[in-house]
Order: structure tokens, then sequence, then C-alpha cells
């Protein structure tokens, strides 16, 4: 057996892996830190020689981490880069941005962003394939908040990345979408790019170019073709694969081998027998070599095995029977050989007719062994990865469920801190139409001492008046007692100023009384409004109190379901064999968490399958005795009850078939090979049984 090799295993892969999720100065994105990771591991599984990983790096990190990557490219066949996060288009030019920078205008994207073009350059001392993956096309939040500065710039700020061409050879540039689009970040685990990536871009001997064709067709179909990758650059004729495709063995000739064997017999050592056997391993002249060694070893008994060389014919006169043993004793027809003994059965040559035809019937039962063990090893195999996908499935689906959840947690905290903030904001214009009424109450106060001030001025002022007009009336009844009329008038003129004087003064009370009440009523009403917003600030106080409390409850029972669903994905991760039904039924007894209930249920319902499946693929198995019996009656070798049970009656039944295809009717075992094996006729096996008095017409027998 030759082996063709392949001399890309030599070559030496390299990868730096970059993924930027948690931005400081814009929403997180959810993937890009378990893209880079998955990716990561990809090359990794791969067998890349060295694989640099970056989760959420700043600015510096980010540079020196392409200084380093530069150096170690230079020494490589294969470079690759991947990076996953956000990136943007300003004037042209394309830029990668760390999770720390700070774009508050067109200007800052030199100094706070990586140049695309700088990262290409990293890869540029491979020598034989340079590949820079980029999901970066998200629909980028920095562009809606950065200022436009520069004023001779000939193009405008774009959420997604600017098309670009390679000025190396052997460079391909892969975009998650094509220039100046947008790519989705997906719900899943990861964006449909990265998901399409992992599946395609590293199987054996697939090259790089019809890998992202794959890439493409898959991302167009997730997104229904919303979103179109796109590859840049281009590559020589040959193929190149990030991962070699495996050695492939090729049989020697026939030819060849039978004349090895020749030659080695001609030598007949052990030691050279041993060499063959190292050359050919397998097939009928391998067979026949490890008999010759038999036959050379120290033993008493001669091992029938061995093919002794025929006893050489008389050459004068050659017989009948030497010429018919020319002719067959190279054939692989057991038949021929079975013709040579019966043509020939006292001639010594039989012996040896008979070995080489139990030596071809040892080399068919090997074979067909392997073929069985091979089958049986591809159904492992399919099983096994049915039972992976099932389980990276349910453990996909309960990733998605946490996230869920986690989103509802989050969102039910915001929630509560808003309704919080109200309540403070809604206390502080309480308190502030509080302070308002004691302000307004203290003016109505000052006014009302204003007002009684003024009317003891003016009270003042008549006094003084009243005194002067007496004074005036006594000078002049003094001076002009003769002028009695004019006298009478001036009292009569005193009198109707007494009387304006006394009424002026009841006005200025009654208004005085009047702007008491008034001032008096504005400090109760402003009273009853300052508790009442008092009222309204505790009520505000409680209720936010409250909210507190909840979200304390919610993170508390968040806590407790995370802890537990750890301890389901180790038990589900065991699978369903040993005691994993038991441990996740105590663990359903014992759960907490409500909304794991349902991942329980169907994670117990999925191992009891699992169970019932393998119980009913052992031997004698109900359903296999019962499928068994199914089978026998179609070919009338049983009669009895279908019940699944390995009674008497289907136990002769069996028996009768074996005799019947001519094995042993031992100690029987009903397999699934043996159910498969009855499954193949297609007619009757067993001969209907005529009683006494019966005789049979067809398929029918019927009473003389």
């Amino acid at each position: 057996m030759m082996l063709a090799t392949n001399a890309a295993r030599a070559e030496k892969r390299v990868a730096l892996v970059v993924g930027n999720s948690n931005y400081q100065t814009v929403p997180q994105l959810p993937n890009p830190s378990r893209d880079a990771t998955a990716v990561a591991k990809m090359f990794r599984d791969a067998g890349f020689d060295t694989v640099d990983t970056l989760i959420n790096v700043g600015n510096l990190e980010f540079k020196r981490a392409i200084r380093k990557f530069e150096t170690i490219a230079d020494q490589a066949d294969i470079a690759v880069v991947y990076y996953a996060g956000h990136g943007v288009e300003i004037s042209g030019v394309n830029y990668l941005i760390p999770v720390d920078a700070r774009l508050a205008s067109d200007r800052d994207s030199e100094d706070e962003a990586i140049p695309l073009e700088r990262l290409v350059a990293s890869a540029d001392g491979a020598k034989r394939l340079r590949l820079i993956v980029l999901d970066a096309c998200r629909d980028n939040p920095f562009v809606k908040s950065m200022r436009r500065e520069r004023k001779t710039a000939t193009r405008a700020v774009s959420a997604g990345l600017g098309k670009v061409e390679p000025t190396s050879t052997d460079t391909l540039i892969a975009y998650a979408a094509k220039a100046g689009s947008t790519a989705d970040d997906g719900d899943g685990l990861h964006s449909p790019f990265t998901t399409a990536v992992l599946k395609n871009l590293t199987v054996p001997g697939l090259d790089v170019r019809l890998a992202f064709g794959r890439v493409r067709d898959e991302v167009l179909k997730m997104t229904d073709s919303r979103q179109e990758p796109f590859v840049y650059g281009a590559l020589g004729g040959g193929n190149i694969a990030l991962v070699p495709a495996p050695t492939v063995a090729r049989e020697a000739p026939a030819s060849d081998i039978k004349a090895d064997y020749e030659l080695v017999q001609q030598i007949g050592t052990k030691r050279a027998w041993e060499v063959f056997l190292g050359t050919h391993p397998t097939g009928f002249y391998a067979d026949l070599a490890r008999a010759q060694i038999e036959a050379l070893s120290p033993k008493g008994n001669v091992n029938l095995a061995a093919l002794p060389q025929p006893p050489t014919p008389s050459r004068e006169v050659p017989t009948r029977e030497s010429l018919e043993w020319d002719r067959v004793k190279d054939a692989a027809d057991p038949a021929a050989l079975q013709r040579f003994i019966r043509r020939f059965p006292d001639s010594p040559l039989t012996v040896n007719a008979q070995q080489r035809i139990d030596v071809l019937k040892k080399a068919a039962e090997e074979r067909e062994a392997q073929a069985r063990a091979e089958r049986e090893a591809a159904r492992k195999a399919a099983e096994e990865a049915r039972r992976q996908a099932e389980a990276l499935k349910a453990e996909q689906a309960a990733a998605r469920k946490r996230e869920d959840d986690e989103r509802r947690a989050k969102a039910a905290e915001a929630a509560e801190k808003a309704r919080a903030a109200e309540a403070e904001r809604k206390a502080a214009e309480a308190k502030q139409k509080a302070e308002q009424a004691e302000k307004d109450r203290a003016a109505a106060e000052a006014a009302a001492q204003r007002a009684a001030s003024e009317r003891q001025v003016k009270a003042a002022e008549a006094e003084q008046k009243a005194r002067a007009a007496e004074a005036e009336r006594k000078a002049t009844e003094a001076k002009q007692a003769e002028k009695d009329r004019a006298a009478a008038e001036a009292a009569a003129q005193r009198a109707a100023g007494e009387r304006q004087v006394k009424a002026a003064e009841a006005e200025q009370k009654a208004k005085a009384a009047a702007a008491e009440r008034k001032a008096n009523e504005e400090k109760r009403r402003a009273e009853l409004e300052a508790a009442e917003a008092k009222a309204a600030s505790e009520k505000q106080a409680r209720e936010a109190e409250e909210a507190r409390k909840k979200v304390e409850l919610a993170a508390a029972k968040e806590i407790v379901c995370k802890d537990e669903q750890g301890k389901l994905e180790q038990i589900t991760a065991k699978g369903s064999e040993g005691s994993a039904i038991e441990d996740l039924k105590a663990f359903a007894k014992a759960l907490k968490c409500d909304r794991l209930g349902g991942v329980v249920v169907a994670t117990l319902n999925t191992f009891a399958g699992e169970a019932a499946k393998r119980a009913a693929r052992q031997p004698n198995s109900p359903d296999l005795v019962r499928s068994a019996q199914t089978e026998l009656v179609r070919l009338g070798c049983f009669g009895g009850k279908i019940d699944g049970t390995l009674n008497a009656p289907t136990s002769a039944a069996l028996g009768r078939y074996m005799s019947i295809g001519g094995q042993p009717p031992g100690n029987i075992s009903v397999t699934t090979e043996l159910v498969a094996e009855l499954a193949k006729h297609t007619t009757r096996v067993c001969p209907l049984e005529c009683k006494s008095g019966e005789t049979l017409k067809g398929e029918t027998l019927r009473r003389r």
C-alpha cells in the first residue's frame, strides 16, 4: 500500500484573532467576543502553529498586537487575520475601532482608530497566502454622533467599510457585507457571517475561494438576501486550502504484489516473509505469507493454512491433473478448486486445493467481518454525530433563552430605575411647590404689615387735621363772634369733615380686616399644599424602596437560575447513559428556578427516549423479538402469537430457520443483525409441513 503525501502539511500557519464587544462610549455588541473565541478555537483545532487571540482590546494594545503579529507572519507560509467589531469609513479610509475609542469628530479617527491598511500589511510577510477576514460592517453608532469638521473631505463618513483592493499578491480580503453596506450582528450565538465561516473555512482540502463561495451562499440564505459577503483580491491557479487534504491510501497493483510474493517465495526465509507483510499487510497474498511464516515456525504440527510447493510433475510426461492444477492453483474462485477436487479425488494435489479453498474462505470471512465492523463504526459515528447535534441544539436553545431572560431582567431593572427617577422628580416638584407656597405666605404677611402701617399714618394725619380745624374754629369764634352764620357754616363744614374722616377710617379698617383674612386663608392653603406634597414625597419614596426590593429579589432569583442552569448543563453534557436519568430526576425535585422547569422536563424526556432506544437494540429485547416473530410468520417458519416473548415456539421457529440456512441452531440470540437477515428474504423460507390426512395445494393445506 502506498500513501499520497501532501506537502502542505509542512507549511507554517499563523493567525491573529480580534473581537471587540464591550465598547465604552456606545452600546455594546453581544456577538464579536463570542465570534472571535470560536474562530480562534477553529484555527487551533485545524492545527495552526500560532493563534493570538485578543478580546475587547484598546487602542495601544491593538497596535502592539499588530506589531507582534508582523514578526510572526514573516516566518509563516499562511497568515490569517480575523476581526469582529465596529468599523467605519472616513474620507475614503477604512478604520477598525478599539473599545476605548472616543470619536467626537471625524478628525479623531487617525488617533483613536486603527487603519485597515495597517492590519492588512501585518500579514505581508507570509509566503503563500495572506487572508484578512472582516466581520466589521455592522451599523455603526459612532457615525450618528460624530461631528464633521474636515473642510476638504471628498467623501462622507460611512457606517460600513469601503471597497479596498490589496496591493500585494496572493492576498484576499473577505468582507461580511459588500462595501458600503452593513451586516447583521444576528440573534444567535454568532453572527450569520461568522456562523458560515466556522462551518466552511477549515474543511480539509477545500480551496479558500470555494470556501468563501459557500459562506456567501449560506449568509444570503440566512438573511433572506439582505446581506451578501464579498471577497477582494486574487490568487494564482493552484489549490490553496487552510487545512491540507488528508492522506489518501492507494492499493498497489495486484501484479506487483504477486511479483513480490514470488520473489520472497524464492528466498523462503521467515525474515523475508515478515518484510513482505510489512509492505503488503492485507489481502490474499498477505494471508499466504502468514501461512508461510507459521510453516517456518518451530512447531510440532504442520499448519494447514500454509501452502507447500506442489510436487514438480515429470518434465518428460506431464499428467492431466498437473496441467489442470497449473490452470487453477492461483484461482480466486473456490468453485474451480472444488471442481478440481471432484475430478481428481485421489491426487495429492487435492490437499493443496483444499488448503487454498480454506484460505480463500478465511479471507472472505475476514473481509465480511471487516465490512461489518466498518458498518457498525459508521452507524455509531452517525449516532454520535446526531447526539452531539441534538446536544448542541439544546445548548444553543438554552443559551438563547438565557440571553432572553437577561434582556428581560435588564429591561425590568431599567423600567424600575425609570419609575424611581420619576418618583424622585415628582418629589422634587412637590418640594419646590411647598417652598413657593411658603414664600407666598411670607409675602402676604409683609403686605398685611405694610397695610397696617399705612392705616396708622393716615389715622395720625386725620387726627392732626382735626386738631388744626378745631383750633381754627375757636379762633374764628373769638375773632368773629358777629359772624354767626359764617360760624354755623364753618361748624357744618367741620361736621362734614369729621364724618368724612370717620368714614375713611372705617373703610380703611374694613380693607385691613379683609386683607388679614385673605392672608390667613393663603397661609392655610399653603400649609395644606405643603402637607400634601410631603405625603406624596413619602409615598414616592416608599414606592421606590419597594421597587428596589423587587429588583434585588429578581437579581437573587437570577443568580439561583444561573447556578441551576450550570448544574443542568453539567448533567446534560454527560449524556443519558449511566446514572444521568436519576441525577436529572433528583435535580428536578430540588429545582427552584421556574423557567428551567420546561427545559428539565424536555431533557428528561430526551434521555428517557435515548435509554428506550438503547434497550430496544439489546439482544432478545421485546421489540427485536416482536420484529423477528413478524418476519418468521412472513417466511412461513412461525405460526404462534406475535407478543415479543422469546418463548419455546419462537425459539423452535428460529432453530428451524437456522437449520434450513445451514447454520447451527444452538444458543440463538435475537439481534438487529438477525432481524435484518430475516427481512432480506422476499419469499417463503420454511416449507409447509403436511400432517396425516392433509394434502398441499399451492400454499394451502387441505383435508383429503
